[in-house]
């Protein structure tokens, strides 16, 4: 991860975008646990939804992510679907979005994703000040400012994707 953020500053990333990182215990390190324990609120928390695409029915899954704050949860099979432009859209089987991502499940971060990934944000991440994501590892958490996805390769904007939690 931090080789991802050195990156990020090389290519031209403000590092003003990056607050910093958090440390938890592995234990309260789910949103629904972590976000009361220190008092982050759930929109201010992002989660990323690691999922298989397949173009076809028959096709070999593909991955891409979603990145939604915590007060929503991931529209897989309407609005990713749609924006993918597939067929069919699951969630990744942990084993193998672990594989992939070479992230801890819990701990899953948009930012050092796989080169070529599909990377879908929920437009209104721009806007959060100070978002706290998946640093790869379940034990902490990256600060950044939510604009800074406007500097990641890959991303695309989608309004809507995060649908209200109910």
């Amino acid at each position: 991860m931090l080789a991802a953020l050195e990156d990020l500053v090389s290519s031209g990333v403000p590092e003003d975008k990056i607050f910093g990182v958090t440390v938890n215990t592995d234990e309260e390190s789910d949103t629904d646990l972590w976000c009361p324990r220190y008092g982050i609120p759930f929109e201010s928390t992002g989660n990323v939804v690691v999922v298989h695409t397949h173009k076809t029915r028959k096709a070999p899954p593909e991955f891409a992510a979603a990145l939604v704050t915590a007060d929503t949860r991931a529209d897989l099979n309407g609005v990713v679907k749609h924006t993918l432009e597939v067929s069919k859209v699951s969630f990744a089987p942990i084993e193998a979005a672990v594989e992939a991502t070479g992230m801890e499940s819990g701990g899953m971060s948009p930012i050092g994703l796989p080169e070529g990934w599909p990377i879908l944000v929920d437009r209104h991440i721009l806007d959060v000040p100070k978002l706290y994501i998946g640093s790869g590892i379940r034990p902490s958490k990256l600060v950044v400012s939510g604009s800074i996805f406007a500097d990641l390769p890959g991303v695309k904007f989608v309004e809507g994707l995060g649908k209200p939690r109910g």
